[in-house]
């Protein structure tokens, strides 16, 4: 009997198997949504300690700059010379407010919040002890007639020399919130703190990758029949793998990019919620974009891989062998 010479095989494209792995992802949507959510928590737990990481430093590095730059023109010493100026302003203002308070005839009690924008009361809670009397002062009475424009003048300085100090204490405040949060600013406690969070992260791409092949496995072991049926309608081995591997990168990509956007949003806003406005001092934005486009490529390639050996598993069985699978 001659050998019959082995046919022409046909390989289907590419695009071919991007359509069949789209379609079998959204028939099995349930599963495709079970593994993609796995690879969004997966990722968003990277980027949430990458960023805050970096959100840290960046803290860190202003509170470094504001002790280390002082007396080099730095924006410190800007506070503090419009600091010595303002108090000088708001001496002089309060010589003068005060000789236009001694009057004897007192009219009615004046109602600054229409010229001020506030009240005594609150006021004096902002700004601290007025420079006149609140229970009787009236600028159509004072002496001299300007005396108005001079409060507004001593109460614009006053916010501005309340803001400065603030400034000026940012640093000494930042560090004192950092220490109640347990955030290390010495330097040898930094370095622990930076070995602890380089074993978060590994932990993450163990989790992410652990939970990714276990999930590829699964999917794989539920098609067995499936993969029997295509073997017999002549898919090579090849393209099994194709198929699953493109369905992981589809999976991984959406997957990725939603958990790495999650991640980011909650670590900035968590810092901002802890840190107020210090977290914005310094934000050192070419690291945090490096994380977040780190974690995807990781994100990416751990699905992939995690895809490879589930994939390489159902294209070696035999077409009888797959179909008489229990699944």
């Amino acid at each position: 009997m001659v050998a019959r010479p082995i046919q022409r095989q046909i390989v289907l494209p590419v695009s071919k198997a991007f359509d069949i792995a789209w379609k079998s992802l959204r028939m099995r949507m349930g599963r495709s949504l079970l593994v993609t959510s796995g690879i969004v928590l997966a990722l968003a737990f990277l980027s949430l300690i990458r960023n805050n990481q970096a959100m840290v430093d960046g803290m860190r590095l202003w509170i470094h700059n504001a002790a280390s730059i002082e007396g080099q023109g730095s924006e410190f010493d800007a506070y503090r010379s419009q600091q010595i100026e303002l108090r000088e302003t708001l001496a002089n203002d309060a010589n003068v407010l005060a000789k236009s308070d001694r009057r004897t005839a007192r009219p009615a009690r004046w109602d600054p919040a229409p010229v001020l924008g506030s009240d005594w009361g609150s006021l004096q809670k902002e700004l601290g002890a007025l420079p006149v009397a609140i229970d009787s002062w009236n600028p159509a009475t004072a002496d001299p007639p300007a005396a108005l424009a001079k409060l507004q003048h001593w109460i614009a300085a006053r916010r501005k020399l309340l803001q400065i100090q603030q400034a000026l204490a940012g640093p000494q405040s930042l560090q004192a919130m950092m220490h109640t949060h347990g955030i290390p600013t010495d330097p040898v406690e930094i370095a622990n703190d930076n070995n602890q969070a380089r074993w978060l992260s590994g932990l993450a791409l163990l989790v992410a990758f652990v939970g990714i092949l276990n999930s590829m496995l699964m999917s794989v072991t539920e098609r067995y029949r499936e993969i029997g049926t295509m073997k017999c309608l002549g898919a090579l081995d090849s393209f099994i793998i194709k198929l699953f591997v493109i369905e992981s990168l589809l999976q991984g990509m959406v997957g990725t990019v939603l958990g790495v956007g999650i991640g980011c949003g909650l670590s900035l806003t968590s810092m901002t919620l802890t840190y107020h406005g210090y977290a914005w001092k310094h934000v050192l934005w070419d690291r945090i974009i490096m994380n977040l486009v780190g974690c995807v490529v990781v994100g990416i390639v751990l699905t992939v891989a995690g895809a490879v050996y589930p994939a390489w598993r159902g294209a070696r069985m035999q077409p009888i062998e797959a179909m008489r699978a229990d699944t």
